[in-house]
């Protein structure tokens, strides 16, 4: 696969799972399951980046985005991810050097974190071995076990360097409101082969911020490097890499800070336009101003009123305004008024489907991510608008 056909499959990847809950629990119809199973089929059968449990990038805190749910999951497996309330992330250590007794606290190690929000977190911890860096006396599992936990798989690894092995050695709840942790009440040490397993990395792309891995049980992990995401869209946008921007918005719209964006107070106020992806059936007036150095958009709660607004240079603006609604807890209704060139005293109306006009209808805008400083949003012609505040 090209480049550009690795990011075009990891946006369809990503872009199925928009609506997804649960991670991939529901929230899927028949269409986007399709999609993604092409794209994860495309995905692994290109491999992505060569010997990837061999580059030190694979190290960090990764998002886990969505699990497939075959039978053979254990069924603390299928609880856990299933709940989206739950963050769920896969701390990867393969270059941590050993330090303590037996290498237990050392050496390398992959721990899957389940965070409850303000309440706290559980931290499931195993040793792990892989071809460059094999665990001294380490095993690999043998057999399918036994059913209460999953059955697992045995075949071997597809290529050299792309499977981690395993076992769990503790795990505790880390309650924020307790001075001490809860142990986890699994007694890993006596479990033999049960505590261990793999994880392949399937798949993982060029900077290391997405990965597929399948498990022992048969399980599909798509993950996310936990890098901020913001940070990381703000980067693609200075960089005018476009396709890296749609895959960063497919990622953020899946976790909105805001309930209910489009009647949020957060919403008002003075939104610079930093990038956009318009539609064909964008208005002219709409892709002219969409170009241009200086476009923002005033929402004002109060009086129910935003105002579309390009400055061009210093010699006049464009405003368009219009009346808005929260029609839906993410959706507003937009209905211009009036839309005018403004050269220094002079104002000259502006062709635009305002209020009233013959065969207008009001617009909208749809609220895909919303927080203090950022907001994405779609409108009713299908263009794709990324905003940041900016003091009046």
């Amino acid at each position: 696969m090209s480049v550009r056909e690795r990011a075009l499959a990891e946006q369809a990847v990503l872009s199925a799972l928009a609506s997804a809950r649960g991670r991939g629990k529901e929230g899927l119809s028949e269409e986007q399951l399709q999609q993604l199973n092409s794209a994860v089929e495309a995905l692994e059968a290109d491999g992505g980046v060569a010997n990837p449990t061999t580059l030190p990038t694979l190290d960090g805190r990764w998002r886990l985005l969505y699990t497939s749910r075959p039978g053979s999951a254990s069924p603390i497996q299928r609880t856990f991810t299933g709940v989206e309330a739950f963050s769920i992330f896969q701390e990867v250590l393969l270059t941590q050097e050993g330090g303590g007794e037996d290498g237990v606290e050392g050496g390398p190690r992959v721990n899957n974190v389940v965070e409850f929000g303000a309440l706290g977190f559980l931290k499931v911890e195993a040793q792990a071995s892989t071809d460059g860096r094999p665990l001294p006396g380490f095993t690999p599992r043998q057999g399918e076990g036994l059913p209460l936990f999953g059955k697992s798989n045995n075949y071997p690894a597809a290529r050299p360097n792309m499977r981690i092995d395993f076992q769990f050695d503790r795990a505790a709840f880390n309650f924020r409101f307790l001075p001490f942790t809860i142990p986890y009440p699994v007694p890993f040490r006596i479990l033999g082969d049960e505590r261990k397993g793999w994880i392949d990395v399937t798949y993982m792309n060029a900077d290391s911020t997405f990965r597929l891995s399948r498990g022992n049980k048969g399980t599909l992990f798509v993950l996310a490097k936990d890098i901020p995401i913001k940070q990381r869209l703000m980067d693609a946008i200075a960089a005018a890499d476009d396709e890296m921007v749609m895959s960063l918005v497919a990622l953020l719209e899946q976790d909105c800070p805001t309930p209910a964006p489009a009647r949020s107070p957060l919403a008002a106020g003075n939104w610079r336009l930093v990038w956009t992806q318009q539609a064909e059936s964008a208005s002219a007036l709409q892709k002219w101003g969409s170009k241009q150095a200086e476009s923002f958009q005033v929402i004002d709660a109060e009086s129910g009123t935003a105002a579309n607004i390009v400055r061009l240079g210093g010699w006049g603006t464009v405003r368009a305004n219009a009346t808005v609604e929260a029609a839906t807890d993410s959706r507003t209704s937009v209905d211009i008024t009036d839309a005018a060139l403004y050269v220094g005293p002079l104002r000259i109306p502006v062709p635009s489907p305002v209020r009233g006009a013959k065969g207008s209808t009001p617009g909208y805008i749809d609220w895909l991510y919303l927080d203090e400083d950022t907001r994405i949003t779609r409108g009713s012609k299908g263009s794709l608008f990324i905003h940041r505040r900016e003091e009046a």
